[in-house]
């Protein structure tokens, strides 16, 4: 099935399938296209952002579509007031289990596997699933990716992410005649034939100007019918734009005529006035035209037959041929008897280390956090790196709260300072300095802010001092010097510039 434009498409796509036909099209084949994809991509934007309500609602649908829960009504109504943790809890007694907690402490292609799992998306081989899968695991090549920037990627990519199929099945194709060029079929249908040639979306044309109008040499005009009038210049342009316009028609006309090795079929509107006259401006009153010309047409005849039934040529069976894959094949880490051990450097297991090591690590998050915001989303990226375990996630959370949250602390976690975390600063003589944090302020102040762990010892302030001298040399007034000691307590020691 050839078509000129993708809603064609659409439209012919929805016709046989209403009618039990099977068919393949890259609108019908679209990863989007499959109510599971759509559930996961929802349940997602769900978990990510759970004030969104629209995509909750989409989670909803759904679950109702797919589970025996009597009054649809009564459903929404009870759970759209739940919060996220509640919501979940509410669908246990269906069989779900599902925590929001765990699905967001997985990375994204595990969070995925966990929720096709979890509400039971695939039961035997689903094609959309292990090809969105495959566009995730793609995705999680990048560096620390976000859920939000998962989303963002995906509605960026949906209308072009197909599933691939193999050659030989037995079902429609349908396809545009553009994409079709080169390529050949037994049976060729080529509905809506009646596109008028000289019809455009919008178009423009640029028209030369006198040099009065310097420094503009053309200006640009909407194309019509009205260019004949602008002088001999305005008529050449109609008539090339015209040409044009005829030429790519009639090549399309024929590409599409030209596919067919046994069968075509043609299928349009009869362009033909009240006074029987053809409209050669569109295919079907070239057509009429052509039957006129060898004496076939009958005007109250509206379909002809040329050439008989015949098979050319019987299609050559598969040198490999296609394996249908039953069982979906996806395993959730929970399934798994695999423990991950965490990064051992990082890991506060003796006495011995605990100081040097949980200092190494709060440099280490302090300079991914620029406001308090950022605090959740670093911890995410650190566990599911294996740097941290879940129990210390919980801990160092209530630590950097307590750190950006401090009251001589909280401006400097603003999102209206400039901030520079850990940023290499060479002096004029050559030698580099690295701020833990410096803060720079539009009436060119300056804060300095340095952690530390364990003991007070008077080179921190020294080196503060330092750091100061330089920094004023670049012309900003250091108006603070800060020293945060991170213990059992959040200890500030202030240095005035």
């Amino acid at each position: 099935m050839l078509v000129r434009k993708r809603k064609e498409g659409i439209a012919v796509a929805n016709l046989l399938s209403q009618n039990g036909i099977d068919i393949v099209s890259s609108e019908t084949l679209l990863v989007a296209q499959s109510p599971e994809v759509k559930y996961i991509i929802s349940l997602l934007t769900y978990l990510h952002e759970p004030s969104n309500m629209e995509a909750k609602l989409e989670v909803l649908n759904y679950i109702l579509a797919h589970n025996e829960l009597g009054d649809s009504h009564l459903f929404r109504s009870k759970s759209i007031p739940l919060n996220r943790t509640a919501f979940f809890k509410s669908l246990e007694p269906l069989g779900l289990q599902f925590s929001p907690t765990t699905a967001l402490q997985l990375s994204i292609y595990e969070s995925v596997e966990y929720i096709i799992s979890s509400f039971r998306l695939s039961k035997t081989s689903n094609a959309y699933i292990q090809f969105f899968l495959d566009f995730v695991l793609e995705f999680t090549q990048k560096p620390t990716p976000s859920i939000q920037q998962f989303i963002d990627h995906y509605n960026l990519k949906k209308d072009s992410l197909s599933v691939v199929t193999p050659k030989g099945i037995n079902a429609v194709q349908i396809m545009t005649v553009h994409k079709s060029k080169g390529l050949e079929f037994p049976v060729v249908i080529f509905p809506f034939a009646e596109l008028d040639i000289y019809k455009e979306l919008e178009p423009k044309e640029w028209m030369p100007l006198e040099s009065s109008y310097a420094p503009f040499s053309h200006f640009l005009l909407n194309y019509n019918k009205d260019f004949e009038a602008y002088g001999s210049e305005g008529e050449s342009i109609f008539r090339d734009h015209q040409s044009k316009l005829e030429l790519d028609n009639i090549n399309l006309l024929y590409v599409a005529l030209t596919r067919a090795v046994e069968q075509l079929y043609i299928v349009g509107n009869a362009s033909v006035s009240k006074k029987g006259e053809e409209n050669l401006k569109t295919y079907s009153g070239l057509l009429i035209n052509y039957l006129k010309s060898i004496g076939n047409w009958e005007g109250a005849t509206f379909e002809y037959e040329f050439g008989v039934f015949e098979k050319i040529d019987l299609p050559k069976p598969a040198k490999y041929p296609t394996v249908l894959q039953r069982e979906f094949i996806s395993t959730p880490k929970e399934h798994l008897n695999v423990s991950m051990a965490t990064n051992a450097g990082y890991l506060w297991d003796t006495s011995q280390k605990d100081a040097l090591e949980k200092g190494n690590l709060i440099h280490l998050l302090m300079s991914k956090i620029y406001t308090k915001s950022d605090i959740e989303t670093t911890l995410l990226d650190f566990f599911n790196a294996g740097v941290i375990s879940s129990t210390q996630s919980d801990e160092l959370f209530s630590t950097l709260e307590a750190i950006v949250s401090h009251p001589l602390l909280t401006p400097y976690y603003s999102s209206d300072v400039e901030v520079y975390n850990e940023r290499e600063i060479m002096t004029a003589s050559g030698t580099i300095i690295i701020p833990d944090r410096l803060v720079l302020f539009k009436d060119l102040t300056a804060v300095i802010i340095d952690y530390k762990t364990g003991d007070h010892y008077d080179k921190y302030e020294t080196q503060l001092e330092t750091y100061s001298d330089i920094v004023q040399e670049m012309g900003y007034k250091v108006s603070k010097k800060i020293l945060v000691y991170v213990n059992s307590n959040i200890e500030i020691k202030l240095l005035l510039g």
